[in-house]
Order: C-alpha cells, then structure tokens, then sequence
C-alpha cells in the first residue's frame, strides 16, 4: 500500500508493516485511533506482525494529522446544541437527521477504505472456519463509535468490485467508554476533571492525557469506581512520555471546545447518537445482504483503564446475555478481558494487544508495565 493520504476517504495510512514474509493466509489488521490522539500509539504492533501472521495498517481519522480535514459542509453536520437550539420547534429532530448522516459518511469512509486494501492490496480473503486471514478492523476508545456505525450501516453500502463479506472477518471495539458505545451514565456519576473551563486548552489537553493514561483499582460496583486517583506505580503513561513522542502522538485540535471530536461527543450524547448506533450495531437487521453477518464483533477491555470504560463492561454484559435468552437477533458478540493493563496497553505492551486483537483468548494477561 502506498503510505499517505487515500483520495477516495481522506483517511492517512500513516504506517504498513507489509504482508509478513511468505504468508498467504495473513491477517490484515486495520486501526482507527480515538480522541486527542493520532495513530503513532499503536505503531508499536508493527515489530509483532511477522510473529502474529499479521499485516498492520495504522489510519488516522478525518480532521486529524496528515488526514483531510473535514469541509465546511461536512462541518455543518455536526450541529451545537444550546437551550436557545432545544426551543426552537422541529430543531431537535433536524439535528438528530444531521448527526446521523455525519456518522454514517464517516462509517462509509472507513467502508470504502477496506474495500480500497482489498482490491489494491489483493489481501487474502477471510477463512472463518480456521479464523485466518481477512480484514480485523479496530477503533480505538472514541473511535468505538466509528465501528458501532460501520455495522450499523454496513447493509446499506456495497460496491461494484468487492464484496466485503467476503473479506471483513472481526470488528473490534477497543477499550471505548460506556457513553461512546451507547450506554447512560452509571448512577448519576459524570465525573470528567479534565473538561474543567478553567484550565486553557493546552492544560485541558494534558489533564485528559494524563487521567486517561492512567492506571485504575476499581471494584465490581459504580460505587467502587475509582474516579481520580491513579496508581503510583506505574506512573500515567502519559507522565512518562518524552516531549518528543508527545509531540508525534498527541493531536488536541478536534478534541478541544469546539473541535469536531469535542462537538461530536457533546451533540451525539444530547441527541441519542450512540445510543442508536449501538443498538443498530448489535442486532443483525432483517435485511441486507451485505451486513457482514458472518464476522465477529468483538469488544475488548482494559482492567486498569479509567473509571469510564467499566461501566461499559458491565452494560453490554448483561445486555448480552438477556438478548441471548431472548433469542433476540444478535450478531456475534465476544467481550475480551485485558487483564492488569490500561488503555494505553498498545503503547505500554504492544504485543498484548496485538493478542487481543487477533488472537483467540477470552482473557488476555500480561506484566503490567514500570516504564513505557
């Protein structure tokens, strides 16, 4: 694959270990990153991709380093909403219209990229019976959200050249938070210091950086979430960053007030965005031939991430299991355990989350880092 932008999505493909050595039946593992950060964090897969059978191709999202900015027509999906908007007759379902198309044109972007490496890249197609080869597509925390719309709408896109059913063998939702992937908020706790209006940009995009990249003792209950404090040893993640890899891999711009990230998560929380997303996500829909009703949607977490990504644990859990006792038309849903690790694990210990990406363990363990 040519490394840069693709014309056709205006995603980047910022890296590509190639097909390992001699394989015909590799993996090709394809991730979106999340909010604030670009897609530099997981470039320490890339040395696992021989070991694994894998090829790793690391995208950054739309309005993010090297990626095409989003149009001021792309731009005007994303509405703001204000009491003054809430009044206003009919304001609330246009919004909801519009937002909606804008996670669907970001999910056909994505699409369309797979569909442009299958073709290009001649990538081996998936053999579900002995789980090798095909397309795994991961989004990262906030990027959950992009994979939660890829399976809700993918029914409704094709293409004339290549039938991504044919290719697209796993969908991973990597460590996102409980609002990103469609659930309210546990017991009225919505603690989040690092929105703080006090603090200027620059000092909001360190605190969410360092919150976020650290590591978390919770309990099996919200009331044993720990909010704030995180372990000594090891230190945030982030603390430990040279200023150089700061610089690479920290990107604030759509993630600050008013950035696309930052409207996005406001808007689609007021609006019942990803809630709907979820539930059009997990149940397969009546029709369609092209939903991908054979791949895994596979959900993994992170044991020591911060308290936002548990409770996300604990409600697709037991929805889960009451749609299975339903007999509800659930996809193939299979939640991962990392144990001991953080949300930063791909920088932390890549190969761990390399495991969890690809491999086929409901709990994945490894030594908990001391220095990235």
């Amino acid at each position: 694959m040519t490394l840069g932008l693709s014309n056709a999505t205006g995603l980047f493909v910022a890296e590509d270990s190639g097909a390992p050595a001699g394989s015909t039946d590799y993996t090709t593992l394809v991730v979106l990153h999340g909010y604030s950060w670009v897609i530099g964090t997981f470039s320490k897969l890339i040395p696992f991709s021989q070991k694994y059978n894998t090829r790793v191709i690391l995208v950054n999202r739309r309005d993010y380093r090297d990626a095409r900015p989003l149009s001021e027509a792309e731009r005007a999906l994303l509405p703001v909403i204000t009491p003054e908007v809430e009044s206003l007759p009919g304001a609330i379902a246009s919004a909801t219209r519009k937002i909606d198309a804008y996670m669907k044109a970001r999910a056909k972007e994505v699409y369309d990229l797979l569909a442009e490496l299958a073709t290009d890249e001649k990538l081996p197609r998936a053999d579900f019976k002995n789980g090798k080869g095909g397309i795994v597509v991961v989004g990262w925390s906030f990027a959950g959200a992009w994979m939660n719309s890829l399976l809700a709408h993918v029914s409704t896109f094709s293409r004339p050249d290549v039938d991504l059913n044919e290719y697209v063998r796993r969908v991973v939702v990597f460590d996102s938070p409980y609002h990103t992937i469609g659930y309210p908020d546990p017991e009225d706790i919505e603690h989040r210091p690092f929105f703080d209006p006090k603090l200027s940009p620059e000092e909001q995009g360190r605190a969410f950086s360092t919150h976020v990249s650290g590591y978390y003792i919770h309990g099996d209950t919200p009331d044993k979430l720990e909010l704030d404090t995180p372990l000594a040893n090891p230190s945030p993640g982030f603390l430990r960053l040279a200023e150089e890899d700061i610089k690479r891999l920290q990107f604030n711009g759509p993630g600050l007030p008013g950035g696309s990230d930052s409207v996005l998560l406001d808007s689609g929380l007021k609006l019942g965005l990803f809630a709907a997303l979820k539930q059009a996500a997990l149940y397969l829909p009546t029709r369609g031939g092209g939903a991908w009703r054979d791949a895994e949607v596979r959900f993994v977490f992170c044991e020591r991430s911060w308290w936002e990504v548990k409770p996300g644990l604990w409600a697709l859990t037991k929805e889960v299991q009451e749609a299975k006792q339903k007999g509800l038309p659930l996809r193939n849903v299979r939640i991962v355990q990392i144990r001991g690790e953080n949300h930063f694990v791909s920088w932390e210990n890549p190969e761990v989350a390399m495991r969890a990406f690809v491999g086929d363990e409901d709990e994945v363990k490894g030594p908990t880092p001391t220095s990235v």
